[in-house]
């Protein structure tokens, strides 16, 4: 965690970049809307009740009428919550990439990235479909079955709780689903993996041996991301309506943190993989091998007898290293020495060192 909160906080420009641009689909989806209801409450009392105060009725009320016929005006809200999530996606690999070298990249260097992963995280996120609808199935079944103990039991909170709990278990299996194709998606961009199946079945073998250490991890960041959630729902109940800068900051605020929170795991998912996950192989030197019958034999020492007997029988032995004159003067005076005879037994030798 602690090294996935240093890479994040080096590599901040990339959290300040997304967050502009949140700000800035959140702006262009939210204006349309904004002068249409403007428009339609400009110098009416129907706007007093959402000046001073939020009425949940009459919000509901200005919704249904059909001269504002704000309904329409949510497409475009929606449209660019989409933007935003194809941009996500899209820069998902030039943030890995930042994250993996610990580096600031070039702008060219960082599309090139995003570029280059695009396509295998759009197969990654189709795929990731599959497990998040399992989990939503379980999640209905779990809340169906709550409603019914709970519809049967003598206390009426027994239903609630069991409805907290289902939503629980369901939100630590999508949490389980998310560090899956997170660990996928640092994988890939590791490896340079193209092919998605086969990517998602390692990633899913790393997760299930450290799924203890890496769940942990996840698991204490979303509560960080969970408990800011709920301190900025309750300030904001706190807040008059008419303290519209301050609910500005807060909304905006909760969301950088929430951006903050998501990049930190993906950070700390990347630092886990790089000192745990990537094995460089060892060089293997090959040693040709000798057959049996190759092998050579180790000689015994020879004796000094045998040395001495090979001297002697060696022709001209250490006559290379003798100058020409001093070969002449050898050669005259042993033809003018007389022939001694022959020693009826070897040279005496001196006794050896048994």
């Amino acid at each position: 965690m602690s090294a996935g909160l240093g890479l994040v906080w080096r590599r901040q420009a990339v959290l300040w970049w997304l967050f502009a641009v949140n700000l800035v689909c959140g702006a262009l989806g939210a204006t349309p809307g904004i002068i249409r209801a403007h428009r339609a409450l400009l110098h009416t009392f129907a706007s007093q009740p959402l000046t001073n105060r939020f009425d949940v009725g009459m919000f509901v009320e200005l919704v249904r009428l059909p001269d504002v016929r704000l309904t329409p005006y949510s497409t475009t809200s929606f449209l660019f919550a989409f933007v935003f999530a194809v941009f996500m996606l899209f820069v998902m690999g030039g943030v890995l990439e930042s994250y993996r070298d610990d580096r600031r990249l070039t702008a060219g260097e960082f599309f090139a990235a995003s570029g280059t992963y695009f396509w295998p995280f759009v197969r990654l996120l189709l795929l990731s479909m599959v497990p998040f609808l399992l989990v939503a199935v379980f999640y209905q079944s779990l809340d169906e079955a709550a409603q019914r103990i709970g519809d049967r039991a003598v206390a009426d909170q027994v239903g609630v709780f069991l409805g907290w709990g289902a939503t629980l278990v369901a939100l630590l299996l999508a949490l389980v689903v998310r560090l899956w194709f997170d660990i996928a998606r640092v994988r890939a961009a590791a490896q340079g993996e193209g092919r998605m199946w086969r990517n998602l079945w390692r990633a899913w073998r790393i997760t299930r041996h450290e799924l203890g250490r890496l769940f942990w991890i996840y698991l204490r960041i979303a509560l960080v991301a969970w408990l800011v959630l709920l301190l900025a729902a309750v300030i904001w109940t706190r807040l008059p309506a008419t303290a519209t800068g301050a609910v500005f900051v807060l909304l905006e605020l909760l969301m950088l943190v929430q951006i903050a929170t998501r990049l930190w795991q993906l950070a700390s998912a990347t630092a886990w993989y790089q000192q745990h996950a990537e094995m460089v192989p060892a060089e293997v030197v090959a040693f040709p091998a000798v057959p049996h019958k190759q092998t050579a034999e180790v000689q015994p020492a020879a004796t000094l007898e045998e040395i001495v007997v090979r001297v002697e029988a060696a022709p001209n032995a250490g006559d290379s290293f003798i100058p020409p004159a001093e070969k002449q003067e050898r050669a005259s005076s042993e033809a003018a020495r007389p022939e001694a005879p022959a020693p009826e037994h070897g040279p005496e030798l001196p006794p050896q060192d048994t």
